[in-house]
């Protein structure tokens, strides 16, 4: 019977450890130049994302737990609710008026210049 000559393939894992091969799968990928504008804009963004969630959880923390009565304002029936779907979804207890002060304070300090030219 003939045997089958099958092509040896190289293997690119054959003279390296166990531990090599681990490291060089969990390391992150370097991205090539032409992606160096997008990762930085990509990490810009995410410090603003962090910057804007440190400072609504200040405000959260800073308007929650205030007993005095404030100003009353209305409110459209579908903002109320989706107050209320943030307030249900949320992984902790945060009162309602809290929320609302928190989201509302955190947009104008992020937003003054522009709200300055209205």
């Amino acid at each position: 019977m003939a045997k089958n000559n099958r092509p040896e393939i190289d293997n690119p894992l054959a003279n390296m450890g166990l531990d090599d091969i681990v490291r060089g799968i969990t390391a992150p990928d370097k991205e090539p130049a032409a992606n160096a504008d997008e990762s930085s804009a990509a990490e810009k963004e995410a410090k603003r994302r962090k910057k804007r969630k440190d400072a609504f959880e200040e405000n959260l923390a800073k308007y929650t737990g205030i007993s005095e009565q404030g100003y009353a304002i209305w409110l459209p029936k579908d903002v109320k609710k989706r107050l209320e779907i943030i307030r249900i979804n949320a992984s902790r207890n945060i009162p309602l008026r809290s929320l609302a002060s928190a989201i509302i304070m955190t947009y104008i300090e992020e937003n003054e210049e522009k709200l300055n030219e209205l």
